[in-house]
């Protein structure tokens, strides 16, 4: 009897696992994970040198792991199964109250010799702005990301384990002085019970950006804005950002995407770096039906975004930033004639040459607080 049940098991362990097999090799495979917001791997090239170094197998079992079949669904089921032994986080994401899946920073990630060269720098920003359009145009931004901002929705678990962003701004507060700084942190805390961070995804949303906008636009002088002053445009309402794709699961509640609209009458030009063809818009309808749908502001990451149509006030603002700037660009360029956003990622130019040759009157740096912690390409900011 015991040889008959060890035979039935073997035989359906080599069912499934050579069912398998041949069923993964039979579905066609895929390239992108909608799920996870990421590439496959394909079946690798054979050479014989690949195999005799190991190279091969390597890039095989990538490519097994990624084209599994419901693929999807083991991963969704992992996040769940580490969720139910208790973990405290997956892949860097902790699960909070109402739905929030939020990107956790902890101090070990942080490299204090990085952050200090980027505070001398953000101090060289302000100094270099004010020798080009004055102090009273010169403004610095940096954005508490959702885990210092909602941290009453985190986990009680959560509380000493992330890095301390509070000690972070007073420092760079410091470094650029109150006439630049532009407290954010305190607008986001009168408002933390409204819909200003995205559930599934580590971005603030437009909401959230406009009452940073206010307090910029009203701290500077540059005119009083209200939310009914737009048009609340839906975007959409299934968008699954990078919070999500780094743990999917099935109880994940989809965003709203909006976009603030002042004059629907009114036309803009957008020009990315490397294309003197101008794009009809602020925002790509072609993203809203990809993955990625936060791409669709201002048509995603570029090195240099220029954007005509604003009102005819003759001030032209540009902003060094990281993509928490997207949205507010989208507002700004409202206001201001000319709008330039650089991500000094990806940027090639001397920017304070760049800001004299096209006439800047304003300038912004907007960068989230742990982007600009790991920033590694702030150096560019000494150029001159």
């Amino acid at each position: 009897m015991k040889k008959k049940e060890a035979i039935i098991t073997i035989a359906v362990f080599l069912v499934l696992l050579f069912g398998l097999t041949i069923w993964n090799l039979l579905t066609p495979d895929r390239e992108f994970s909608y799920n996870e917001n990421k590439y496959l791997d394909q079946m690798p090239s054979f050479t014989l040198e690949k195999l005799l170094n190991g190279k091969w197998q390597s890039e095989f079992e990538s490519y097994i792991t990624d084209q599994f079949i419901g693929r999807d669904t083991w991963v969704e089921l992992n996040v769940m199964t580490e969720r139910g032994i208790g973990k405290k986080d997956v892949n860097g994401v902790l699960f909070a109250d109402d739905h929030y899946m939020i990107q956790m920073y902890k101090p070990q990630d942080i490299d204090p010799e990085l952050v200090n060269k980027n505070l001398q720098r953000l101090h060289g920003f302000v100094e270099k702005s004010k020798e080009l359009v004055g102090l009273e145009h010169t403004s610095v931004m940096l954005v508490p990301t959702a885990s210092e901002v909602l941290s009453d929705k985190l986990p009680e678990f959560a509380e000493g384990m992330l890095y301390d962003q509070k000690e972070l701004l007073r420092r760079a507060e410091e470094q650029v002085g109150d006439e630049a700084w532009i407290d954010v942190q305190s607008v986001l805390d009168q408002h933390k019970d409204e819909y200003i961070f995205y559930r599934t995804d580590h971005h603030w949303t437009m909401t959230g950006a406009f009452y940073a906008y206010q307090q910029w636009m009203s701290q500077k002088g540059y005119g009083t804005v209200s939310l009914d002053d737009y048009e609340q445009v839906t975007l959409s309402e299934d968008f699954l950002g990078t919070t999500y794709s780094k743990a999917p699961t099935a109880s994940a509640e989809a965003d709203t995407m909006l976009y603030f609209e002042k004059d629907p009458q009114q036309e803009y030009r957008v020009y990315l770096e490397g294309s003197e063809e101008g794009r009809n818009g602020l925002y790509d309808p072609a993203k809203l039906q990809e993955k990625d749908k936060y791409a669709s502001y201002l048509y995603g990451n570029n090195g240099l975004v220029e954007i005509q149509g604003g009102e005819k006030n003759g001030r032209v603002l540009l902003i060094i930033k990281d993509s928490y700037a997207h949205s507010l660009g989208m507002l700004a360029a409202q206001d201001f004639e000319t709008v330039y956003l650089i991500d000094p990622r990806y940027f090639l130019q001397d920017i304070w040459q760049f800001a004299e040759e096209n006439q800047v009157t304003d300038t912004l740096f907007l960068f989230n607080t742990m982007n600009f912690a790991q920033e590694s390409y702030l150096y560019i900011l000494d150029e001159a």
